[in-house]
């Protein structure tokens, strides 16, 4: 079953959801990390391939600890768009980050991915690193549309570390 919402973007392609792992989120950690508990009862930590989202202050943090700039509004933005939600994890080449979590494309019920939502609202960058890179080009459409639009990260100089 090929999934494609009609709302979603007209960059958006079709993908074959039944092909990955299904999980429900039960917590988000920030913009881009957070628990799904898989169909077998394993809970993962999941890290979504190819994206940077700014940093917030965790319980763990420093002190000094400073919030990056759209930092709560990316973390806003995941947990409102997942927590709770069924998603689909699709793997590329590596499995795990060094920090073990799982590595993988998101995608919603409906067919959306998730990178291509957080990447277009301006609220995460691309981050590669090789050699999970299989919809690197197809991703960096949705960051030049919010960087050409200035949304959000990309209406700071600076914000988005470029």
């Amino acid at each position: 079953m090929e999934v494609l919402n009609e709302n979603a973007s007209p960059k958006s392609a079709p993908y074959a959801l039944e092909e990955y792992q299904k999980g429900v989120v039960t917590y988000v950690v920030d913009g881009d990390t957070f628990d799904v508990e898989l169909e077998n009862g394993q809970t993962e930590r999941v890290r979504p391939i190819l994206v940077d989202a700014p940093e917030i202050c965790h319980k763990s943090s420093p002190s000094d600890c400073e919030v990056e700039p759209y930092g709560d509004e990316a973390t806003d933005f995941t947990r409102e768009l997942l927590d709770g939600e069924t998603v689909y994890l699709e793997q590329d080449v590596s499995e795990r980050d060094r920090y073990d979590r799982l590595l993988a494309y998101v995608y919603l019920e409906d067919g959306r991915m998730y990178q291509e939502l957080i990447l277009e609202e301006g609220l995460a960058k691309i981050a590669v690193y090789e050699p999970d890179t299989k919809y690197q080009a197809h991703l960096e459409e949705f960051e030049q549309t919010a960087k050409d639009e200035q949304i959000n990260l990309w209406s700071i100089p600076g914000a988005a570390g470029e």
